[in-house]
């Protein structure tokens, strides 16, 4: 049976990343895809590096997101772009049904082509920005609702834990009461980690070496050592590194997993609670769509 050795333009025509192209343009793009080989699967698995994106024309493609949901994509469609465009880790794994026909393009390939095409770049580029405003657009409503329904339980366990207070006293008050107040304490906002993003790259330095952040609230820093981590409840001091910007800090090994170590802070003095806290708010920010 004859293959064909590349997608149709039609089939690109719909894709938001090639909105504006003519006939022609996409035919040479279309030039540019190669086959995948039909019992290939996956196509990529979480933390792989992205260096490819893949086009689905026919049959079906399902992303898998660790403990989160599970898609299953139709054709025409275009499949871990962003990842491969801006070489970040796979945060999903991509499995091919039996039959389906996919279509690989290593983002070089798109990048030279572009590059030896500059009008056709700059609408590539100004396609690319609106998927990505797009999504940020989406997942900001998503994250509005998430925490919408966050404050909802929030108010009701704290009515539940005063009702556990005014009523008679019971076995079940303590440990009802303790759990609740648990909860409360952890779903506040103070507790919210942040990634540090390249722009705002930030370290800590211990007496035995720095290593990165991981992650970072008001209350707890992770970090990633190269190294066994120290003991949990371990008490250590060192400098945080925060976009140039020095603060000491000091604390307790609240939880290790493999490399990864997360130290819960002592009090800080004023000053470096306004760092910090400058330092997050420029953080979290990036992750705002003004």
């Amino acid at each position: 049976m004859f293959r064909r050795m590349k997608p149709r333009a039609s089939e690109l025509r719909t894709i938001p990343l090639f909105h504006g192209f003519g006939e022609d343009e996409l035919a040479e793009i279309a030039d540019l895809f190669t086959p995948v080989d039909a019992g290939k699967s996956p196509l990529f698995d979480v933390n792989e590096p992205a260096t490819t994106f893949y086009l689905l024309t026919a049959g079906e493609v399902v992303l898998e997101r660790p403990n989160d949901d599970v898609f299953k994509l139709s054709p025409p469609a275009l499949i871990g772009e962003l990842g491969a465009l801006t070489g970040l880790p796979r945060s999903t794994r991509a499995i091919v049904t039996p039959g389906s026909t996919v279509w690989a393009l290593p983002a070089k390939k798109i990048q030279d082509y572009m590059r030896a095409h500059q009008e056709l770049g700059v609408g590539f580029l100004v396609n690319l920005l609106g998927i990505v405003a797009d999504k940020v657009h989406r997942d900001q409503r998503r994250i509005a609702d998430m925490r919408g329904n966050l404050i909802s339980t929030q108010k009701e366990l704290k009515r539940l834990r005063e009702l556990v207070l005014e009523s008679a006293e019971t076995p079940l008050s303590a440990p009802v009461h303790d759990t609740l107040d648990k909860l409360i304490t952890h779903n506040r906002r103070v507790n919210y980690r942040v990634e540090p993003p390249p722009a705002l790259a930030a370290t800590v330095r211990f007496d035995f070496g720095s290593a990165p952040i991981a992650d970072i609230s008001r209350t707890h820093v992770t970090v990633n050592l190269p190294s066994d981590p120290p003991a949990q409840g371990t008490w250590l001091s060192g400098v945080l590194h925060l976009a140039n910007t020095e603060i000491p800090i000091s604390g307790r090994v609240h939880r290790v997993a493999g490399h990864k170590m997360t130290i819960e802070l002592d009090l800080m003095i004023e000053d470096y609670v306004q760092t910090l806290e400058g330092y997050l708010t420029r953080a979290q920010l990036l992750d705002i769509l003004c």
